[in-house]
């Protein structure tokens, strides 16, 4: 393989960022905008020593998922990288996206639920982060080129609030009138979405410049939803956006939402999901799956401005949310008493130290909530929170391949994995939330057990039908995948023997999981079928 080489190839699947997968010769290419089953044409853009990169050419065989993206600079754009697929597909990438790391890195039989999508995958988000340029005389705003620095120029973004889109619309007019871009580098536009009100932030090189006053006059007047203009200073040559001096030009330093009856004070450098409509739906699984009952002590770690841990305390005993970032742990502080709840306490303290602490001193929490950043838990972080041995652990992760790694630690430190949740909070893009709902293990949820399929004895019922026979019926049927522990473990619940293997086990006490309720069914009705049982 070599670049620049034209080959013909067929798409096997995607990558986790939703290229396709071209194997030639069983070599990978990864092929931005090529869908499942097509194939084509191609030129090899980039070979390395496992794989490479190659350019869609021509389409031989379309997938009749494929739509055209209604965004004329989707191709420039590094924003939204799935507008070639239409949102079925893209609901079915974001799950097949999670199952993968589930079985490849996690190592779970655990079958991912549909991904919870939206109604108007449109719109949808309450945030817009827009650097500003001027190139030869010329404003423009919009987004980064793919790998880039280079604005591409536009003002509408089909994924942006349409009130984002009207504050953009009229700073441009502003920048054009007044000729002032030059000291801006990018526009910081919130819109809470239930109350309407918005929040425009300048990000700027200075604090003053000409016309400053008449922008800010023009800007409330043309938009009258804007509650809230601020000043940030921001003369670093580095990519950080926001600055750390501050000034309201008008109105309050925040602005504020409602979600789920919760009011919500947003300011400049607040973390608020950026999805309100599936915010709502992915808390609402959180709560879910704590199953609060009114009594429980509930750990909320990296709890940012509350958001979660206030949901909690809609039900809980006691929620005790942790967060590392001072001005975070303010607005949290300033949200419960917003909503007049006094059994929510936040503490600012690294969520690692403050969980080794509490599992240090014998604390126990009923319920534990953790939502980490995109690296996911360290294993301090873990080791505590098995030490605190919670009945139920919710894991809420926007990386589903440091969850899976995750996952896999805790299987292994004696918690199960009932329920994987994808969550859609970020249509026309790869990216994908997910909450799983762990239990902790009982003694009776673990069997020693010293088996080796492949050399187990045949009884009569064993020769109608093999492991591979059974998993195959299961899965045509049931859509269900079986593992060879699972069938041998319903075999003796029917009474089939499965014969004796004497290899000694690797460990003392080896951990086994037990076959899911749904999964036992299935291999039940295979017995049947196979007459196997009566």
């Amino acid at each position: 393989m070599k670049k620049n080489e034209h080959v013909f190839g067929v798409c096997s699947g995607y990558t986790s960022d939703g290229h396709g997968v071209v194997k030639i010769d069983g070599f990978p290419l990864f092929v931005k905008g090529m869908m499942d089953k097509e194939s084509g044409e191609l030129v090899v853009t980039l070979v390395k020593k496992s794989y490479g990169f190659a350019r869609l050419l021509k389409l031989d065989k379309v997938n009749e998922e494929r739509v055209n993206p209604a965004c004329p600079i989707a191709k420039q754009c590094g924003g939204c990288q799935l507008q070639h697929m239409s949102y079925k597909e893209q609901l079915a990438f974001k799950k097949q996206k999670v199952q993968d790391v589930i079985e490849r890195i996690a190592k779970l039989d655990v079958q991912v639920e549909d991904v919870l999508g939206m109604a108007q995958p449109d719109h949808y988000r309450n945030k817009g982060q827009i650097p500003v340029g001027v190139v030869k005389g010329q404003v423009v705003t919009g987004f980064y080129r793919i790998n880039s620095n280079t604005i591409i120029d536009t003002d509408n973004c089909g994924i942006q609030s349409e009130k984002i889109n009207a504050v953009l619309q009229t700073m441009r007019s502003l920048f054009k009138k007044y000729g002032n871009a030059g000291v801006f580098r990018h526009l910081l536009i919130k819109h809470a979405f239930v109350t309407g009100e918005v929040m425009v932030v300048w990000i700027v090189r200075q604090k003053k410049f000409a016309h400053r006053e008449e922008m800010v006059q023009e800007l409330v007047q043309t938009i009258p939803e804007i509650k809230s203009v601020v000043l940030n200073l921001n003369t670093r040559e580095d990519n950080v956006i926001l600055g750390k001096q501050e000034e309201v030009l008008y109105g309050e330093s925040f602005i504020t939402d409602e979600i789920n009856g919760l009011k919500f004070h947003i300011s400049a450098k607040s973390f608020y999901q950026v999805n309100p409509v599936q915010t709502k739906v992915l808390y609402g699984k959180a709560l879910e799956f704590c199953n609060l009952k009114g009594n429980e002590t509930v750990i909320d770690l990296y709890c940012g401005v509350g958001t979660i841990s206030m949901f909690l305390a809609q039900k809980a005993g006691k929620v005790i949310g942790i967060e590392i970032v001072e001005q975070a742990v303010r607005d949290a502080r300033e949200n419960a008493a917003l909503n007049g709840l006094d059994n929510v306490e936040f503490v600012c303290s690294d969520a690692a130290a403050y969980a080794k602490k509490m599992s240090e001193q014998g604390g126990r929490a009923d319920v534990v909530v953790v939502d980490p950043p995109r690296k996911g838990c360290d294993q301090v972080t873990l080791d505590s929170i098995v030490q605190m041995a919670p009945e139920r652990l919710v894991y809420v992760s926007c990386d589903p391949a440091t969850l899976a790694r995750d996952l896999r630690i805790l299987e292994g430190k004696g918690y199960r994995v009932e329920v994987v949740q994808p969550v859609d909070m970020f249509p026309g893009t790869h990216h994908v939330e997910t909450v799983v709902l762990l239990s902790r293990k009982t003694p009776d949820d673990t069997i020693e057990v010293d088996l080796n399929l492949d050399e187990l004895d045949a009884t009569s019922a064993e020769t109608k039908a093999t492991y591979e026979e059974i998993k195959k019926y299961v899965k045509e049927k049931y859509q269900l995948k079986v593992s060879n522990l699972y069938i041998s473990q319903i075999k003796r619940k029917c009474g089939i023997e499965v014969g004796i293997n004497y290899n000694l086990p690797k460990s003392e006490n080896p951990k086994v999981p037990q076959c899911p309720p749904e999964k036992e069914r299935a291999i039940r009705d295979a017995l049947e079928h196979f007459q196997m049982v009566s």
